[in-house]
């Protein structure tokens, strides 16, 4: 059976580092651009740029969701989005007006370090091995409550078990995994795409990755796709020349 996301292998992935504007110039011929990632939370300082931060009432995202999924699409890439809350709720009700605003892929970040979410349990400290059981009750609800593809995006670095907890992603129903695993092309970064890849369905790997011998590199360990941040940022073009390449 082919599978939403079988138009992503072999492919680029812009990785979030903006809204909908910025998918549409650095994102143009990639197979998947992702926006975000947002926070959605009531407090009145969060430490992030001010522009990804969404107060908990769905009215005051909605509008923004269907303006900047309908401008990231113009680059003809598939659309993700990507969001990060202390609170389960509020991550499904963004996701789920993102889904209706047309975004074609759901994320939901794993990947933040940030304190806000650390000491709330929430986020990277949902990677911990004692979070574990908390990690797929909260992977359960978002699968049952989306019904576009949905991606858990998860750090490498400083993860002991990582290994363990993609496993137990997976154990959860999540079919997309991507994973910043720090240095995609290097024989480190290789080998923990190939320990990662045996236990994810779709994985897309990215981390450093500036050139399309490192891209090749990533996806011959086992990636399904690759995803590109930095070297997007700093040359707009990147991802379509290495999209070409790649196929």
């Amino acid at each position: 059976m082919t599978e939403q996301w079988d138009t992503l292998r072999n492919g680029v992935v812009l990785a979030e580092l903006g809204d909908g504007p910025y998918c549409a110039v650095h994102g143009k011929g990639a197979a998947l651009v992702t926006m975000g990632t947002y926070i959605v939370d009531p407090g009145d300082s969060i430490p992030y740029d001010a522009a990804f931060v969404f107060r908990t009432d769905q009215p005051c995202y909605q509008d923004y969701l269907r303006r900047h999924v309908a401008a990231a699409k113009e680059c003809g890439a598939k659309v993700g989005v990507s969001v990060v809350s202390v609170d389960l709720t509020h991550t499904i009700e963004f996701l789920q007006s993102a889904e209706e605003a047309g975004a074609d892929y759901l994320s939901l970040c794993l990947h933040s370090d940030m304190e806000m979410f650390v000491s709330a349990g929430m986020s990277s400290a949902l990677l911990r091995e004692e979070n574990w059981p908390r990690l797929r009750e909260h992977l359960s609800r978002c699968l049952a409550a989306l019904g576009r593809p949905f991606i858990a995006k998860i750090g490498c670095a400083g993860l002991p078990k990582a290994e363990s907890a993609v496993a137990e992603i997976t154990a959860a129903g999540v079919r997309l995994i991507h994973a910043n695993v720090g240095a995609a092309a290097t024989a480190q970064g290789r080998d923990t795409i190939r320990r990662l890849r045996s236990h994810s369905e779709f994985l897309i790997a990215g981390g450093g990755v500036t050139s399309v011998e490192e891209a090749r590199a990533a996806l011959e360990a086992g990636a399904d796709a690759v995803a590109i941040g930095t070297a997007a940022m700093h040359d707009p073009a990147f991802c379509g020349r290495l999209q070409a390449s790649l196929r």
